[in-house]
């Protein structure tokens, strides 16, 4: 096992992260990086899958979750490494993409600059998940070069649009990728040290159109303002998320204190200010629970804010018109006593050297889409703090990104030793409906100091 581990190597680590992060793979422009990460893989005797899913072919596939960023196609990475032996399939993955940097003058950098201060490295995507990204590449990588004396097989997988709705993860899947575990290295460091994520909450996006009569300010009630008739709307939006959330029973998701999310993020409305408001639109995410899916999370949307507009005499003569965007593919969740929760927390004990904090998320990520879409028994493990993810100044810890893969390689080891039945037998549950029997939810530490 050292052997494999020795062969990550923190300058090259820094050397990648710098270079990937100096790439502005804004969410449909991830081109330039997939390309990038492609030549790197060349290096490798490696089989490597390439392509293309072009856009028009994945709003065709019933699983489609919808998108925002106009684009013509999800460029997609995959290579593979085969072992010696048959054995278990492990796949180590993540996103490419990067949100806007927004407002150039909140950086203290260039956001794109990949500028090097001590132990970190800061940039747009540097955290959320550049970082990891080249952590699980470095993982790989040290399969490929250190011997085929392994059962099994390696697999990395470097996806876009993770940022909008997960159609670089249904690409993978749609070109047969699978694989008896799955870690992606996400961004989940809390206090200066990675937790390990075994449940995460969904998302998706909602467009809320609500129509008013235009009048002069000064004669206002005789028009109808569509921002008061919104902000109706928005109050039956709290108080179902409110609801919503007082009703979680999972022991890590209840230990946030809005594990489920109603967020209104962008409204448009009126064309000028001494006119009555005549239209509004509101883009607004709504969280999804364990145990719904994302139709089942749409309607309880719907329905929150049906009375309201029942009751309201200009909006049931008007109602608003909802369309859902993009959703991903919802929550997910994995049992607490999968060989692959216990594999991964002894390695990070080993390397961390201190017990490994099991949690649960309330933002979304490709989990779901590995989990849902394909029955993979996947967690989320990475560098990188998600408080610092789409903000100014985003940065990332080197040694934890050093730390982190030589953990993915622990891991990967053990897993590849595993009996694939043990990963089979114990699939990933992310169908909602509660924990499977057995499921041990209440440690939220591994290891033998609690």
């Amino acid at each position: 096992m050292a052997r494999r581990t020795s062969l990550i190597d923190p300058d090259y680590i820094r050397e990648r992260l710098v270079s990937l992060v100096r790439i502005p793979s804004v969410t449909g422009e991830e081109d330039a990086a997939v390309a990038q990460v492609a030549n790197w893989l060349q290096q490798h005797d490696a089989e490597i899958d390439y392509w293309n899913d072009g856009i028009a072919s994945l709003q065709r596939d019933p699983r489609y979750p919808g998108h925002e960023v106009e684009r013509a196609w999800a460029p997609v990475v995959v290579a593979v490494i085969r072992g010696e032996q048959p054995g278990p399939t492990v796949l180590l993955t993540g996103h490419i993409d990067v949100v806007p940097p927004g407002d150039y003058s909140l950086w203290q950098d260039e956001p794109f600059s990949g500028v090097t201060r001590g132990d970190r490295v800061y940039g747009c995507g540097a955290a959320d998940m550049k970082a990891g990204l080249v952590a699980a590449l470095a993982a790989f990588e040290s399969f490929a070069e250190g011997g085929r004396n392994f059962p099994g097989r390696v697999i990395f997988a470097a996806v876009p649009a993770e940022e909008d709705s997960g159609l670089g993860t249904l690409a993978a899947i749609r070109g047969n990728w699978r694989a008896d575990a799955c870690i992606i290295p996400e961004p989940t460091m809390t206090d200066g040290f990675p937790e390990l994520v075994i449940a995460h909450a969904g998302a998706m996006s909602m467009r809320v159109r609500v129509a008013g009569k235009a009048a002069h300010a000064s004669k206002r009630l005789q028009g109808e303002s569509a921002l008061d008739h919104f902000i109706k709307l928005y109050e039956a939006m709290r108080a179902d998320e409110k609801a919503l959330n007082e009703r979680e029973t999972h022991p890590l998701m209840k230990l946030h204190k809005l594990p489920y999310a109603t967020n209104v993020g962008i409204i448009r409305g009126g064309i000028w200010s001494s006119s009555v408001m005549d239209s509004l639109e509101a883009m607004v995410r709504v969280g999804v629970a364990l145990d719904e899916t994302v139709d089942e999370a749409e309607e309880r949307f719907r329905l929150s804010v049906k009375e309201v507009i029942r009751d309201d005499p200009w909006l049931s003569r008007n109602p608003p018109q909802i369309v859902r965007l993009a959703s991903g593919f919802g929550s997910a969740r994995i049992r607490e006593d999968h060989p692959l929760v216990t594999l991964l927390a002894e390695s990070a004990e080993e390397e961390f050297r201190r017990d490994t904090v099991i949690s649960a998320a309330p933002y979304g990520c490709d989990m779901s889409g590995w989990v849902r879409l394909a029955g993979v028994p996947t967690v989320v493990y990475g560098p990188g703090d998600i408080s610092e993810a789409h903000a100014p100044n985003e940065s990332v810890s080197l040694e934890a990104t050093h730390k982190v893969a030589r953990t993915l390689v622990r891991t990967t080891e053990r897993l590849l030793e595993s009996d694939i039945d043990a990963l089979r037998m114990m699939p990933a549950d992310g169908a909602g409906g509660g924990d499977a029997p057995g499921t041990a939810v209440a440690a939220h530490r591994h290891g033998s100091g609690e």
